[in-house]
């Protein structure tokens, strides 16, 4: 009986001496196939446009949305205005966030806040420590249209705890940016599959979605 137990011990230690981790197997992993984006309609009576932390455009030292750290958001920002124009034409509600050290001013003169749109300001999870919510449920919001940087900070943080607080959650893929395309791609992983976040989110491009 010790014999088997030390031989169990044996093997069960080489087991554990061979497991390669995450970060072992790192350069052998291989992507998954992309996502099918569909085509999004929605209601702008219960819909908002989220926009967030697209400060810096104008000032780097006043935000992440700048060409010297993230130029894929300044690449974004005619996408985004077209998405944000048609939001404006059919009276959906859209909110604004600011990062940093950034204020309303600072957000991408492209893209800014007209009257009577409001601006947050916080940590990656905007919902945090702002009346976001508050906002969202005065006008009965069912759906949230997240765009912004960095994509996996402001987008999957307030999405997904959008999502797992019961809301639809639609993100143009198209909208989003980071430093690294890889952030890109991991996020649209997550919304992709992510337990809870997956079956409330759908994954799209600015030209799909119709109000």
């Amino acid at each position: 009986m010790r014999a088997v137990l030390a031989l169990s011990a044996l093997l069960l230690c080489a087991a554990v001496a061979n497991a390669e981790t995450v970060v072992d197997q790192w350069a052998s992993i291989k992507a998954p196939p992309p996502p099918e984006l569909k085509p999004v309609t929605i209601d702008p009576a219960s819909t908002a446009l989220l926009l967030l932390d697209f400060n810096g455009a104008q000032d780097p030292a006043k935000g992440p949305c700048n060409s010297n750290n993230k130029p894929r958001c300044i690449a974004s920002l005619p996408i985004v205005k077209m998405l944000l124009d048609s939001a404006r034409a059919s009276k959906t509600l859209v909110i604004y966030s600011v990062g940093g050290s950034g204020e309303a001013a600072d957000i991408a003169t492209a893209i800014a806040p007209v009257d009577g749109e409001q601006v947050v300001k916080s940590g990656p999870n905007k919902f945090i420590n702002t009346k976001l919510a508050d906002m969202l449920k005065t006008k009965n919001i069912k759906t949230v249209i997240v765009t912004g940087t960095a994509a996996e900070g402001a987008v999957l943080a307030t999405g997904e705890d959008a999502a797992l607080h019961g809301m639809n959650v639609v993100v143009p893929v198209d909208g989003m940016s980071s430093t690294d395309i890889f952030a890109e791609q991991y996020v649209t992983w997550h919304f992709a599959n992510a337990p809870g976040v997956a079956q409330k989110s759908k994954l799209t491009t600015a030209a799909q979605i119709k109000f």
